[in-house]
């Protein structure tokens, strides 16, 4: 799909600017068949191209002398069929077979076999197919209202934002909560048989009615076409932002791995959306919020988005500042020449960020004005966030109280170049007086928490580029690689320990010295020529995690020591695992004590592999401490997701108790797991590494244990 829609995009735009539709699915006995909704509303909407009206029966309907068949119909731009499920395929091949350029199916219901069979067709055809079960799309810059219940969102204004949404209700919501905006375009993709939302992103790509661009998504589906149509939009200076809905539905990934089974389906989305630069918001409110401040600031420079927030009421102070944590949203810390002017123009209140502006009893007339200019000229404030009491219950006294404030921060807004954002302290309402027009400075935002979300998302959004994952060198490529490949490939539904070692040496992981052996001879004097004390593991393709059923014995101190544990290992395993097949046994090395980190990755068929890093051992599930990255990962993301653990803030020196560790080693033993991933996606399902042992002195970080399970079938 995506090379024939780059390759004929006037296909496409046949469906998202008509100049001629034909309806299958109107009815001349009930006026509310989906069919006639949609003819009302194109005409309500002023709908300037030709309407076609395909019936069997013929006849007039609403209005339109029908014809009989598609033939007669003739070449249309867009036909939209509105019929029972089973009679889709026939009546979208027909409409193509007379001419018509795409198609727009809200039929519901189709069966499996029904909906494969139409989006072969729609290959093999070249015939863009939207839908189906869906309510439609609307072009307000064109006038182009195809939706599927007659009035809904009828008079969006016109403006930059476009919204791509596989629910159709969540499109109304969304588009309906937002305001002081207007629309180029509102998508409902339903079940996206065949285009699909990174298609449509394409096409607003190149829509100059389009600025900014909304998606609700089930389903990220070609994760790699997807992130194409992310980044063209994003060099078109068009900023996206994303609500994943279903993020929780399947709880943990079903995993061999610790790892797995800590990095939920929640997680290795949000880390495949970081990876492509879309901030990903968690509810209808805050995309709404963030399109909002996006439609009025996408041109200007959120930095860091350090912000200052501004009340007069030190509960809102406060809790501004609670929720400013829970967004991750950053306080400016103020530079001291600002905080003595603020004390000067503010006597005798506390200067915090957020400012209690209203802590002082005496202040002079342009007290406010003088707050807001000293905060937004201050070098260390990248937004100023205005927090004011605007909720539509305020009777005409209360929402008084505060219009100064807002007449303030208007004039203030225009006098600056930093992007200002009202936010009401409720996110219920706005009172009519509160409402942001297109032309405001600001946008005007329901809810504090609300807008310190939609910040953190539009700097994100705007930020000027993503950080590049370097190939690490060294690395193995061409028929090195393709040698490796085929050797996981072999494996079948089981990786050996011994392959695992071999892909960690190629891709230059650390790990201790080791022996595997089914010789109890050999592996004594083995351990006697590396020295003791050695450690002894079970070598067996069903025993993943050795340590639960005993099959790891550390500090073994002696040849002697290491005869009698390996015949008590082995006598445990075979009383508690009968069926297990026993190679025989891995002999390490025992390491000097270090801190226990874990890193590990997951892959997922359609959207690629995310690698976690954070406290590993045998407590990994209990803390749950690991942060994600997406692969290929680079050194800075790695860096970024380290230091939001605790191992991170460990390696940090925390407060004194540990000493700084360098984590270069651990970051870049994370990048090279990355492209392992990577490299052999499709192959390999899960990796983990635990614990990967981290000396306290250098940093070196060394592979202890490691676990790789095979993609099921590869």
């Amino acid at each position: 799909m995506t090379e024939q829609l780059r390759a004929h995009p006037s296909s496409l735009a046949a469906m998202m600017k008509p100049a001629s539709v034909a309806i299958i699915g109107a009815s001349s006995s009930r006026s509310n068949a989906t069919g006639n909704q949609v003819i009302r509303n194109l005409r309500a909407s002023a709908y300037p191209g030709r309407i076609v009206v395909i019936n069997p029966a013929g006849g007039r309907i609403e209005g339109v002398e029908a014809v009989t068949t598609a033939q007669e119909a003739g070449a249309v731009d867009l036909v939209v069929v509105a019929v029972a499920p089973q009679a889709v395929v026939a009546a979208v091949r027909g409409a193509r077979e007379a001419g018509a350029r795409a198609a727009l199916v809200m039929s519901v219901g189709m069966s499996s076999a029904d909906l494969v069979e139409l989006a072969s067709f729609a290959h093999d055809s070249g015939m863009p197919v939207h839908g189906p079960n869906c309510m439609g799309l609307i072009n307000v810059a064109d006038d182009v209202m195809l939706w599927a219940d007659e009035g809904i969102l009828a008079g969006l204004p016109a403006g930059p934002v476009a919204l791509i949404s596989q629910s159709g209700s969540g499109a109304i919501f969304v588009a309906r909560s937002m305001t002081g905006v207007g629309f180029s375009h509102v998508v409902s993709t339903g079940s996206e048989a065949c285009t699909t939302t990174a298609d449509y992103i394409d096409f607003l790509v190149d829509d100059d009615a389009t600025g900014v661009i909304g998606v609700i998504i089930e389903s990220v589906g070609a994760a790699d076409r997807f992130a194409q149509a992310v980044e063209r939009a994003r060099e078109a200076g068009k900023p996206v932002v994303a609500l994943k809905v279903g993020r929780s539905r399947a709880g943990a990934i079903a995993t061999v791995a610790h790892t797995g089974a800590m990095m939920s389906e929640d997680r290795v989305v949000a880390a495949f959306f970081d990876r492509i630069g879309v901030p990903l918001v968690h509810d209808y409110d805050t995309l709404a919020a963030t399109l909002e401040l996006l439609a009025h600031h996408r041109h200007k420079a959120f930095g860091t988005a350090r912000i200052a927030a501004i009340t007069i009421s030190g509960g809102q102070a406060a809790l501004a500042a609670d929720l400013a944590d829970s967004a991750g949203a950053a306080l400016a810390p103020l530079s001291a020449e600002t905080r003595a002017m603020l004390q000067e123009a503010l006597p005798g209140a506390g200067i915090n960020n957020p400012l209690d502006a209203g802590g002082s009893e005496s202040v002079k007339d342009d007290w406010y004005g003088r707050c807001l200019d000293l905060l937004a000229e201050d070098p260390t404030v990248d937004v100023l966030l205005v927090i004011t009491d605007s909720q539509a219950s305020l009777n005409d006294v209360e929402i008084s109280y505060e219009d100064e404030i807002v007449a303030d921060a208007r004039a203030a807004a225009l006098r600056h170049a930093k992007p200002f954002v009202l936010a009401s302290s409720s996110s219920l309402s706005l009172h009519p007086s509160r409402v942001a027009s297109t032309d405001d400075p600001f946008p005007h935002i329901r809810g504090i928490g609300n807008a310190l979300t939609a910040i953190v998302g539009a700097a994100e959004a705007l930020s000027p580029g993503l950080d590049e994952a370097p190939r690490p060198s060294g690395l193995p490529q061409g028929s090195e690689l393709e040698e490796l490949r085929s050797l996981v490939r072999a494996s079948g539904g089981r990786i050996a320990n011994g392959v695992g070692e071999q892909l960690l040496l190629a891709y230059g992981i650390r790990s201790a010295p080791s022996i595997r052996t089914g010789s109890v001879e050999e592996a004594a004097a083995w351990a006697d020529s590396v020295g003791y004390p050695v450690v002894l593991k079970v070598d067996s393709p069903d025993i993943p995690h050795r340590t639960e059923v005993g099959g790891v014995v550390v500090g073994i101190p002696s040849s002697a020591a290491l005869r009698i544990e390996w015949a008590e290992m082995f006598e445990r395993i075979r009383l508690s695992h009968p069926e297990a097949v026993l190679i025989g046994a891995e002999v390490q090395r025992q390491l000097p004590t270090g801190i226990e980190a874990i890193v590990g990755a997951v892959s997922d068929p359609a959207i690629g592999a995310t690698v976690g890093v954070g406290l590993g051992g045998v407590l990994v599930e209990l803390l749950r401490d690991t942060e994600s990255v997406f692969a290929p990962a680079s050194p800075g993301a790695v860096k970024r997701a380290l230091g939001m653990t605790r191992l991170g803030q460990l390696l940090d020196g925390y407060r004194g108790i540990n000493p700084i560790v360098d984590d270069g080693p651990l970051i870049d033993t994370v990048v090279r797991v990355s492209w392992l991933m990577q490299d052999f996606r499709g192959l390999i399902a899960e990796l983990e590494a635990n614990p990967i042992l981290i000396d306290p002195e250098t940093g070196r970080a060394f592979a202890v244990d490691v676990l790789l399970v095979p993609v099921s079938g590869a």
